[in-house]
């Protein structure tokens, strides 16, 4: 008889063993969603999409989560709004059932759209659009160590209305990652096709496959490969669809605190655009960006966006005295923002003989090709205002970067008539045509340059590239001072010492004013840059009362 109550004791102790687990493993759970949600909200702050978790209730084997997804930006903000999300959570160790074979972990996450959450136009919508299917079925796996593997469908949808068609075979992605955001995901859209009374575009089929190497400042680190072969695109009035294979690669890292990557986006096997380009490709490298500038900036980013959701110039909200006085509030608070991320990419951003951006841009066909590529390293020092960016000369710039600008192209891939148009160019020494061939050579070291083999001040070269704007007194009416300085703008050495000791005063706009040799233009420009920051400074004044 002992013996036999042992052996039956042996189930009860799993079950209780397993309860426990799972009641353990269930206050792990909310944590690690919070985690997630917080995570995500980091990668896509500044673009209008924001994640909140609504509720979490927890059970002994499992709970149930629902969560938000907003959007604030036009035309997402309008159209959909937000949408709500019902998770359904199973704790571990041990999983059965579900649609997939034994699994182990933590929990096991179901999610789909609470489509009884939506006002009943929206469900109608959704209905019709995904056949009355689930517009969504996730699951996810949340593994001992805080590693997780999802696995999520979009079903099929099919749209139509105004003449307007278009269809999706569905998208399916899956993946996984650590808690460091580190792993691999996966992405395979079906055929995609919209048509309109203008229009007909068909995108046979899109991948995504990547490793994620973490995140840093709202951003997802490592590499991502796109494939996207034989889009075809009929416009109206054409008889033939273009045709093109598209491909997009991206690579990003950090080293030694600074961010450093590459983007290269192609474009092959072009049909149907009567042989003037059969390939395109465009290629970006950066690197020296400092880290700790970009969370900032990331962090600001999501502050302005926050404030421009909030901003509502319907004619209800401004017919009050309140309302316009809340709309202008937040308009400043803007204004204000503007004024510091200016002032945190010059001064925690950039850095100082590091922070390079190199573009290069290739074209071909039958024809001929075509390379231009520009290679620039920022040598700027210190963080200059809005106000001396708006005085800055064309040394001033001069001393903010060095570099390299090529071009490099066949003049028979080059549209009728534009050797034409490039004559000009080729007298002032912008451009050379050599035979067949039209180059262009830049040195850019300071206020020196060297354009194509001649030697000459970055005043000049600024003057030749834009006649009204490159000498900014010449353009004004005004005599440039002979080092290129701020006093270009066509405003009085002495009133020029003042704005930049005193700023913007009511005491400086007066002299500016009453000044017979102030260009109107400049006198303008002044007087905008004084209401902006007479709105900066009004709505600081808040702020400081009420911390007092």
């Amino acid at each position: 008889m002992k013996k036999i109550a042992t052996l039956l004791s042996i189930p009860v102790a799993l079950v209780v063993a397993w309860g426990g687990t799972s009641w353990f493993v269930g206050q792990q759970t909310e944590t690690t969603v919070r985690q997630f949600i917080d995570q995500q909200n980091q990668q896509a702050a500044g673009r209008g999409v924001v994640q909140e978790l609504v509720s979490y209730e927890k059970s002994l084997l499992g709970g149930k989560a629902i969560t938000k997804l907003k959007f604030d930006m036009p035309p997402f903000n309008e159209a959909i709004g937000e949408v709500q999300f019902i998770n359904d959570i199973q704790n571990g160790p041990i999983f059965l059932g579900g649609g997939s074979a034994v699994q182990f972990g933590s929990s096991r996450i179901h999610t789909q759209v609470d489509m009884e959450a939506l006002d009943a136009e929206k469900r109608q919508a959704l209905n019709t659009l995904f056949a009355g299917k689930a517009p969504l079925d996730g699951h996810t796996v949340i593994g001992f160590g805080g590693d997780t593997s999802f696995n999520f469908t979009v079903n099929p949808l099919k749209f139509a209305e105004e003449g307007t068609n278009v269809s999706l075979d569905g998208v399916h992605f899956s993946g996984d990652y650590g808690a460091d955001m580190a792993g691999d995901v996966d992405v395979h859209m079906g055929k995609f096709e919209l048509k309109d009374a203008t229009t007909h575009m068909q995108i046979p089929s899109m991948d995504v496959t990547g490793t994620m190497t973490g995140m840093v400042a709202g951003q997802v680190l490592g590499s991502f490969d796109m494939q996207a072969p034989q889009v075809s695109i009929l416009a109206e009035g054409t008889t033939e669809p273009v045709l093109f294979d598209l491909a997009v690669k991206t690579n990003s890292d950090v080293q030694n605190n600074e961010a450093l990557g590459s983007m290269n986006f192609s474009v092959n096997n072009i049909k149907g655009v009567k042989d003037t380009v059969t390939k395109v490709n465009y290629q970006l490298e950066f690197a020296g960006l400092n880290v700790d500038g970009l969370k900032e900036v990331s962090q600001l980013q999501a502050e302005m966006q926050n404030t421009l959701s909030q901003t509502d110039w319907n004619a209800e909200a401004m017919e009050t005295p309140e309302g316009q006085k809340k709309q202008q509030e937040l308009m400043e608070k803007v204004s204000k923002n503007s004024e510091q991320m200016i002032g945190l990419v010059f001064s925690k951003v950039l850095k100082t003989g590091k922070s390079r951006l190199h573009n290069v841009l290739t074209a071909e066909s039958p024809k001929g090709k075509l390379n231009a590529d520009v290679d620039l390293t920022y040598t700027g020092q210190g963080a200059p205002s809005m106000t001396d960016l708006v005085a800055f000369g064309p040394n001033d710039w001069a001393k903010m970067m060095q570099g390299k600008v090529l071009l490099d192209a066949d003049k028979a891939m080059l549209p009728e008539g534009t050797e034409m148009l490039l004559m000009p160019l080729s007298q002032q020494g912008l451009l050379k045509i050599e035979g067949e061939k039209v180059k262009s050579d830049v040195t850019l070291a300071g206020e020196n340059v060297t354009l194509n083999g001649q030697q000459m001040t970055f005043a000049d070269f600024l003057h030749l590239l834009a006649p009204d704007a490159g000498a900014g007194a010449a353009g004004m009416g005004a005599t440039p001072d002979a080092d290129g300085s701020a006093a270009d703008l066509g405003i009085p050495a002495d009133l020029m010492e003042r704005i930049q000791k005193e700023g913007m005063t009511p005491e400086v706009m007066q002299a500016l004013e009453e000044s017979d040799d102030v260009p109107p233009e400049a006198l303008e420009m002044f007087k905008q840059l004084q209401q902006m920051e007479q709105s900066m400074k009004a709505a600081e004044e808040p702020a400081a009362d009420a911390k007092k």
